[in-house]
C-alpha cells in the first residue's frame, strides 16, 4: 500500500466534518463537569444539613482557689466568680472657707472576728476579698473620739468646734466680761455666750434645781434677769436661750450645765470667781427643803458633799467626751479654785481648769 495517495472524495467537505466533531466533544465535557460539581455541591449540603449538631459544652474556669487563699490543692475549693463592677462615682472635694472650721471624720465600724486583733487587718483574708488578693487591711486606730485641733484661749487649749460659754455676770465679775468675751471670740467667733447671775449649783437630794428632770419644790434662791445679748448668739443659741432663760435665772450654773449636757456642744466654758459654791437641800418635809450642805464662801454647812444621782449623771456624761459623745469642761477662775466636784468633772472630760488672776492687773493673756 506504500506510495498510494488517498484522494478526497468528491463533494465531501472535510473541514466542516472536523469542526462538528470538536464542538460535540466540548459540549460533552462541559456537561460532565457541571454534573460532577453539582453532585459534589448536593452531597456537601446534605452532609451539613442532615448531620446531628450538639451545643458546645460550657466549661467552667480552670482556676480554683482553696480556702487557705492559694492555688494549691486543698480540702475546700470553689470556683471564682466574676465580681460585679460597681457604678463609677466621681470623687468629690470638700472645700472650707472658714479658717476656724474643722472637719470630723466618721469612725470606722467595730471589727470582729479574725480582723479584731492588735494587728488589725494587716494580714487580711484572701477569701473575704473575692479573689482580689491579700492585704485587705484596716487602719490601726481605735475608738470613735472626735479629734479637734486645739486653740489657745486665756492659757488653756480648747479642743472643740461648737462652744457654749457661761459668764457669771454678778457685780464683782462685770469689769472682766467684755475682755473675756473678746478673748473667746478670737478663736471661736461663733461661740454661744450666755450671761447669768452667779455660779450656783443647787440640788434637792438627787435632782438639780431647775435641771432637766426637776419636778420638786425649789428652795428660795436669789434671782436676777439674764444679761445675754441675744443678737450675738447663733440661730441654735437663740432657740436654746428661749428654753434656758427662766430655769437658769432661777437655778444659775447648775441648771445651765445640767441642761447643756444633752445639747450639741463640744465644750462648756465657765468664767466665774466660784464663790457661790454647791448647795444641797434635804426634802424630808415636803415643800420645806432644808439646807444640809454648802461650800459657799458666804455660808458653809456640813463637811462632805452628800452623794446624789445627779453627780454620777454629770460624771458619766463628761466621760463620754473622749468618745466624742459629750462635752469637755473648761473652768476659768478669777479668784479661788473651783469646787472639788467641778474639778472631778474637768478631769473626767479631759478639759482644763485655769486661774486667770492676771485679768485683774490688766495684763495680756499668756
Amino acid at each position: 500500500m506504500a506510495g498510494v495517495r488517498l484522494r478526497p472524495l468528491a463533494g465531501v467537505d472535510h473541514d466542516s466534518f472536523t469542526r462538528t466533531r470538536q464542538q460535540t466533544r466540548t459540549w460533552s465535557s462541559l456537561l460532565a463537569s457541571l454534573a460532577v460539581h453539582g453532585g459534589l455541591l448536593v452531597a456537601a449540603c446534605w452532609i451539613v444539613f442532615c448531620s446531628p449538631t450538639s451545643r458546645p459544652r460550657e466549661e467552667g474556669p480552670s482556676v480554683f482557689v482553696t480556702a487557705s487563699g492559694s492555688t494549691a490543692a486543698g480540702s475546700a475549693e470553689h470556683a471564682l466568680k466574676a465580681r460585679p463592677k460597681a457604678n463609677f462615682q466621681p470623687r468629690q472635694r470638700l472645700a472650707v472657707n472658714n479658717t476656724n472650721a474643722s472637719i470630723s471624720l466618721p469612725s470606722l465600724p467595730p471589727v470582729s472576728g479574725a480582723l479584731a486583733g492588735p494587728a488589725g487587718g494587716a494580714k487580711g483574708l484572701a477569701s473575704a476579698s473575692n479573689g482580689a488578693g491579700k492585704g485587705m487591711g484596716f487602719g490601726g486606730a481605735h475608738g470613735t473620739a472626735k479629734h479637734f485641733v486645739g486653740k489657745p484661749v486665756m492659757g488653756a487649749t480648747i479642743r472643740a468646734q461648737h462652744v457654749a460659754v457661761y459668764l457669771d455676770c454678778s457685780g464683782s465679775m462685770k469689769p472682766y466680761l467684755e475682755r473675756v468675751t473678746a478673748e473667746i471670740r478670737k478663736q471661736y467667733p461663733d461661740a454661744d455666750v450666755f450671761l447669768f447671775d452667779g455660779a450656783r449649783i443647787v440640788a434637792v437630794e438627787d435632782q438639780i434645781v431647775y435641771g432637766r428632770t426637776f419636778r420638786g419644790e425649789a428652795p428660795r434662791l436669789t434671782e436676777a434677769p439674764s444679761q445675754t445679748v441675744e443678737s450675738a448668739l447663733t440661730p441654735a443659741g437663740r432657740q436654746l436661750l428661749a428654753r434656758l432663760r427662766l430655769p437658769c435665772e432661777k437655778g444659775s450654773l447648775g441648771a445651765w450645765v445640767d441642761r447643756l449636757l444633752v445639747e450639741k456642744y463640744d465644750a462648756l466654758v465657765v468664767f466665774s470667781d466660784f464663790q457661790d459654791g454647791i448647795r444641797v437641800y434635804d426634802e424630808k418635809r415636803k415643800g420645806h427643803p432644808s439646807l444640809i450642805y454648802s461650800d459657799s464662801a458666804y455660808r458653809q454647812v456640813g463637811r462632805t458633799l452628800p452623794d446624789g444621782r445627779w453627780q454620777e449623771q454629770w460624771l458619766q456624761a463628761f466621760r463620754q467626751a473622749e468618745q466624742g459623745k459629750g462635752p469637755r469642761l473648761y473652768l476659768f477662775s478669777i479668784q479661788g479654785e473651783p469646787q472639788g466636784f467641778l474639778q472631778r468633772c474637768v478631769e473626767a472630760s479631759g478639759g482644763a481648769s485655769i486661774n486667770v488672776r492676771w485679768l485683774r492687773a490688766g495684763r495680756r493673756a499668756p
